[in-house]
């Protein structure tokens, strides 16, 4: 019989650390994408539209060391007869492992350990599993952040729900996880309604990490894909049997398989037995993709750094639109789709292939009558309507807490007489401590006020908020949020001027960073360094590290490495041995001629635990400093080498 059960694991994990305080603020909007010959126009028009200027109201979680130790999640089990799920829904809901009982194989590349490391919207991502990815284009702003999870009893069975409010997009996100008796797959309902009062850019991909060995072979039905090869560059080009060899691509890429016109979509990766995980859904989320790392030293090197130890895996995903380039536009009051995930099962490959096929084509054809049998076509409307009549059942008693923020959005709905944003299945009434002060602020229209040398890191965002703020008693609190979400919106001069206010009613630490951060992006450097350093001297240990790597690289970026090596000289010792400081030291020694002491950092080895995927910086460095020297395998991490 089907079980749900919690329970509680230890796994290796990171610390992820607090929260970074900082109002994500910047521009952090990417450039377009050269395109290479000629793309459907829908995929043109959809990498156009949606994109979002930075996080904001999120902060970054980027306060993680590499150091892992022993920690306790609680865990969701989901078993049938054939089938085994572990899901963790304080890291995102992300299905850990997916193990089929009767071939006695795991589907999923199960990490070694909680490594995270800076790929996703708000930096802290970890490898393995699958992973569910809602409002724009990254890793999603919840993926190592704690669902709302409970266990709905239903007439057909227990079904495991998470969900979240997205504060991105207003919309609410619903996955309902159920494994029948006897069933071969595991499925997952997924609904986001859209709860704001207009159309909204949606963005979902479903992101699937499978164990990758030099025997990995994915299969798809498309015989043409977009592709990406981390250089900036779109093109279509051919499906070839290389392409769907993991182990055998030199670089990291992106493959975006075209869907195949009246064809159901799937993808799925098979090892030498013809075990592996396959994606399949109803046609709602018909995008389907392949990423590999490639087998070039930075590759090889991003897959140590995220599994310590060291197994490969590659990625097969499923999303709404044909390429993660896109939104697409939610105008209606809700989307929804079911997902099934099974072994594929295809016969251990022998080398030879029926007449007139290639491999490519033999495995495509088995793998479609394994879909078939995994989940036949005739029932996908019965079980997406199954899932649709339970979706709005109570669930139970919370065994995880999400965030306050679906409940304050709530309360001010209530308040401001709109429509609810909670639904009956999808309640919000979990309060955290972030959430506080605005929920003071609606019940008695003053925002209070916090030390003025902390920086809270609690932010809203949107017209309803900042009318409350504007007629709320104007103190420096108030004058610093109205300036702070002017700011994440790209008003830069009412921005400036509610920060001056703010300041000129009591200086304090939120206006002065946001007058630093301002005075940098508009190119008045010198300023912005004495702001700046002014802070990191007056922070708070729970800020001073934020500041002082803002500081310094806003300093350096504007050309002030002088400045720059100011407020890292200002910092307490413990956060100056960070490896992001020492390496920001290290840039700014540099670029003032003291190749000698910045050499000396380097051989005594920098790491940075929140490297940014892609990002060169370290061995561009390394270059520069010793250009007669090899490069040392823990500075390599370049995505075409």
């Amino acid at each position: 019989m089907t079980d749900i059960r919690v329970e509680d694991v230890t796994l290796p994990a990171a610390d992820l650390g607090e929260a970074n305080p900082l109002a994500t603020v910047a521009d952090t909007s990417e450039p377009p994408y050269a395109v290479s010959g000629a793309l459907p126009e829908e995929i043109a028009a959809g990498m156009g539209f949606g994109g979002v200027r930075n996080l904001f109201p999120h902060t970054m979680q980027d306060a993680y060391g590499r150091e892992t130790s022993p920690r306790t999640f609680t865990a969701a089990i989901l078993e049938n007869e054939h089938l085994r799920a572990t899901v963790l829904p304080e890291l995102g809901g992300r299905v850990w492992s997916l193990r089929d009982l009767d071939r006695d194989v795991e589907l999923l590349h199960v990490n070694s350990a909680v490594q995270y490391a800076n790929l996703a919207l708000r930096d802290a991502w970890f490898a393995g599993g699958i992973e569910w990815n809602i409002g724009t284009r990254g890793h999603s702003p919840s993926t190592a952040s704690p669902l709302h999870t409970a266990v709905v009893q239903t007439p057909t069975g227990p079904v495991l729900r998470m969900w979240e409010f997205d504060r991105l997009r207003d919309t609410v996100f619903q996955i309902d996880l159920w494994l029948p008796e006897g069933s071969h797959v595991l499925f997952a309902y997924v609904r986001i309604r859209n709860t704001a009062d207009r159309d909204v850019p949606m963005y979902w991909w479903t992101n699937a990490a499978v164990p990758q060995t030099e025997h990995t072979r994915v299969v798809t039905p498309s015989t043409s894909s977009v592709a990406t090869g981390y250089d900036g560059a779109i093109a279509t080009v051919e499906v070839t049997p290389e392409m769907l060899a993991p182990a055998q691509a030199p670089y990291a890429a992106d493959y975006f398989f075209d869907p195949v016109p009246g064809a159901r979509p799937w993808v799925a990766a098979a090892d030498e037995n013809g075990d592996g995980l396959t994606l399949l859904s109803t046609d709602r989320l018909r995008g389907r993709k392949l990423f590999c790392w490639g087998e070039g030293a930075g590759g090889h090197r991003w897959q140590r750094w995220l599994t310590p130890d060291g197994r490969h895996y590659a990625e097969i995903q499923a999303g709404l639109a044909r390429t993660q380039f896109e939104h697409l536009r939610l105008a209606g009051e809700s989307w929804d789709w079911v997902e099934a995930y099974g072994n594929i099962g295809l016969a251990a490959h022998t080398g030879t292939t029926p007449a007139g096929l290639t491999t490519a084509e033999a495995d495509a054809a088995h793998a479609a009558d394994r879909v078939e049998e995994l989940w036949p076509e005739a029932t996908m409307a019965a079980t997406l309507e199954g899932a649709r009549g339970r979706a709005d059942a109570t669930p139970g008693e919370l065994v995880v807490r999400g965030t306050g923020w679906g409940h304050l959005e709530q309360k001010r709905r209530e308040r401001a007489g709109e429509a609810d944003l909670a639904a009956s299945g999808t309640p919000f009434d979990v309060v955290t401590d972030d959430v506080q002060p605005w929920l003071e602020l609606l019940d008695t229209g003053a925002l209070p006020l916090p030390s003025r040398r902390e920086i809270v890191g609690s932010y809203v965002r949107g017209d309803a908020w900042e009318r409350l703020l504007e007629t709320a008693p104007r103190t420096w609190h108030t004058a610093v949020q109205l300036g702070t979400m002017a700011h994440a919106r790209g008003d830069l001069e009412r921005a400036g001027a509610f920060y001056a206010a703010s300041f000129a009613l009591a200086p304090n630490m939120p206006a002065l960073r946001g007058r630093a951060r301002l005075r940098a992006e508009t190119g008045r450097i010198a300023q912005a360094a004495g702001d700046y350093l002014a802070a990191v001297g007056h922070a708070l240990p729970g800020a001073q590290r934020a500041l002082a790597i803002e500081g310094a690289s806003a300093l350096l970026e504007g050309g002030d490495p002088v400045g720059a090596l100011r407020v890292l000289d200002a910092v307490e010792d413990d956060v100056a041995a960070l490896g992001r400081l020492r390496f920001l030291r290290a840039t700014a020694l540099h670029r003032l001629g003291r190749d000698e002491e910045a050499a000396q950092l380097l051989r005594e080895g920098i790491e940075v635990a929140n490297l940014r995927e892609g990002d060169e910086a370290v061995s561009d460095l390394w270059r520069k400093i010793f250009p007669d020297e090899p490069l040392p395998e823990q500075y390599d991490f370049r995505m075409k080498v």
